[in-house]
């Protein structure tokens, strides 16, 4: 009686392993059926039947929990085996726990034959971090040729269309030419400016009456008197000195002297009948002059005194000793 209860026993708990398993199998299977069935993909088309080059609209709609993350990968150049010409923005509605995505692809084919949409893998995740997949539908998509009617002869072909230029295409250029005709009228007023400015003119000083020596010794002499380097008036005193000095030259020689820098009169009077005595003594005043006006020196008395004499004496060297002289 014993060995009968333990072999039913025995029997009894393998009854219940089995079903046990079962069960778990069957929950199981319900969890994951009624998971998958949470999220769906679909694909919709206008027409399944295209001519070659026309366009066609492919909606894309995802259905889903909201406890779910959905990844959708991006299209970029085909949809299944058609060309892919534009996709729209990822639409998003939400009705209380449910979540749905839509989206539409714009695709087309230019040769024809049998082709497809689709389809699209679609990964996603549950709130306990599971990671699947589905593929959405696809959808055949039939593209034929054009008609030709062949009954009739061959026409020619057409001449392009004259496309009326608009105003946008022409404000390039308008700008441009304002740009270029501003710039031209700019650099026609400077030269017109530069052309007016007026340019220094050089007045032939009138000589006086009186021979060039002795209009120059008077000129030195007033100098001398009105004790202009005495009275702190050095630099005042070398200027009045030199410019007689010059417009002596101008007299004596005809020699613009008067708008000539010490260099250029050093330079130059190897051309004109000044012996090296008097050509010392002219250029030694000049180019204490020059220190004195522009790198503000400030000479000796005897120095001032020695300027005065060596002028009188240059005058002395080289006037006019013969008529034919005098009358040049």
């Amino acid at each position: 009686m014993i060995f009968i209860s333990e072999k039913l026993k025995a029997k009894t708990e393998k009854l219940f392993s089995g079903v046990f398993f079962f069960g778990v199998l069957c929950f199981l299977f319900l969890n994951v059926s009624s998971f998958a069935q949470t999220i769906s993909a679909n694909l919709k088309v206008d027409s399944t039947h295209i001519v070659i080059g026309d366009k066609l609209n492919v909606k894309l709609t995802i259905k889903y929990s909201t406890e779910q993350a959905v990844s959708i990968p991006t299209v970029t150049d085909t949809l299944g085996n058609m060309e892919l010409l534009h996709s729209s923005k990822m639409d998003t509605a939400i009705n209380g726990s449910n979540k749905s995505l839509t989206q539409t692809f714009v695709v087309s084919a230019y040769d024809s034959g049998n082709y497809h949409v689709g389809p699209l893998k679609i990964y996603f995740k549950n709130s306990s971090g599971i990671r699947d997949s589905i593929l959405s539908d696809f959808i055949f998509v039939k593209v034929a040729t054009v008609n030709v009617d062949t009954t009739k002869p061959i026409k020619a072909i057409k001449a392009p269309l004259d496309i009326p230029y608009t105003f946008q295409e022409f404000l390039p250029w308008i700008i441009g030419g304002i740009a270029a005709l501003i710039l031209l009228l700019v650099l026609i007023y400077f030269l017109w400016r530069r052309s007016r400015r007026k340019k220094p003119v050089v007045f032939e000083k009138p000589k006086p009456k009186d021979p060039p020596h002795i209009w120059a010794r008077r000129e030195l002499k007033k100098l001398n008197e009105e004790k202009l380097w005495q009275n702190d008036q050095v630099k005042n005193y070398y200027s009045r000195l030199t410019d007689t000095l010059r417009l002596y030259l101008e007299y004596r020689y005809s020699w613009l002297a008067l708008e000539s820098t010490t260099e250029e009169i050093e330079n130059d009077i190897v051309n004109y009948p000044v012996n090296e005595k008097a050509k010392g003594d002219l250029i030694s005043i000049l180019k204490k002059a020059d220190l004195v006006k522009f790198a503000k020196q400030l000479p000796l008395p005897n120095d001032n005194m020695k300027a005065m004499e060596n002028a009188f004496e240059f005058i002395d060297l080289t006037e006019a000793k013969t008529e034919e002289e005098k009358n040049v």
